[in-house]
């Protein structure tokens, strides 16, 4: 079914390599949910529309208030502070999304998520961010942003508190690329950050 790299990818990204346009924000995320519970949600249905030429939003008919499309909720918001309206219903071609790991989970969207298990496909993330060469990479949480890092700055980097890993809230730099760590947009992630240092946080990405 899926015909780029991962499921999300068909959210924002889908055939970057027809034009392979500048990419101005990467958004990394960590996995992609069941498959099972977003074919409920509905966006399977719009996959599979899309594999068919149909042009369709990848959230076209999903109810992004409910409790289990929350992250993506957020991202739509927090995607508003970098200039990006709508984001659920608009595809921008500087714009590709993609998880750490490229694999899907089974049942819960959430939980027994290592950074052995995140770094699985370090590898093929490391190409893919060599081939797009993006002018920003944001990554959503603690250890999606760790691994990033080991994966292409040092790969003996190590940090287990989220306000020490911003920073100052300078980027890490890969290249020309410039690297962002944020809290997951999910609940808990904005939670414990607090909405408004989740909003400075969005706001010292914009260029």
């Amino acid at each position: 079914m899926c015909q780029e790299i991962n499921l999300w990818t068909y959210w924002q990204g889908r055939n970057y390599a027809r034009k392979t346009p500048h990419i101005k924000y990467m958004l990394i995320g960590q996995d992609f949910g069941p498959p099972e519970k977003e074919e409920i949600k509905g966006t399977i249905a719009n996959v599979r529309k899309m594999n068919d030429g149909i042009d369709v939003m990848f959230h076209d008919k999903v109810n992004l208030k409910a409790r289990d499309s929350q992250t993506d909720k957020n991202l739509v918001r927090y995607f508003e502070l970098l200039g990006k309206e709508k984001i659920d219903k608009k595809k921008y071609q500087d714009l590709f999304f993609c998880n750490c790991n490229l694999g899907y989970r089974r049942d819960k969207y959430s939980g027994n998520m290592t950074r052995k298990i995140l770094a699985n496909d370090a590898a093929e993330i490391k190409s893919l961010i060599d081939i797009i060469e993006p002018e920003n990479i944001i990554c959503l949480g603690l250890d999606t942003s760790v691994v990033v890092i080991q994966t292409l700055i040092d790969k003996k980097f190590s940090c287990n508190r989220l306000p020490e890993l911003m920073r100052t809230g300078e980027p890490y730099i890969y290249g020309e690329t410039h690297i962002y760590p944020v809290a997951h947009p999910g609940y808990w992630g904005t939670r414990t950050r607090g909405e408004d240092n989740v909003i400075a946080d969005w706001m010292r990405i914009r260029k």
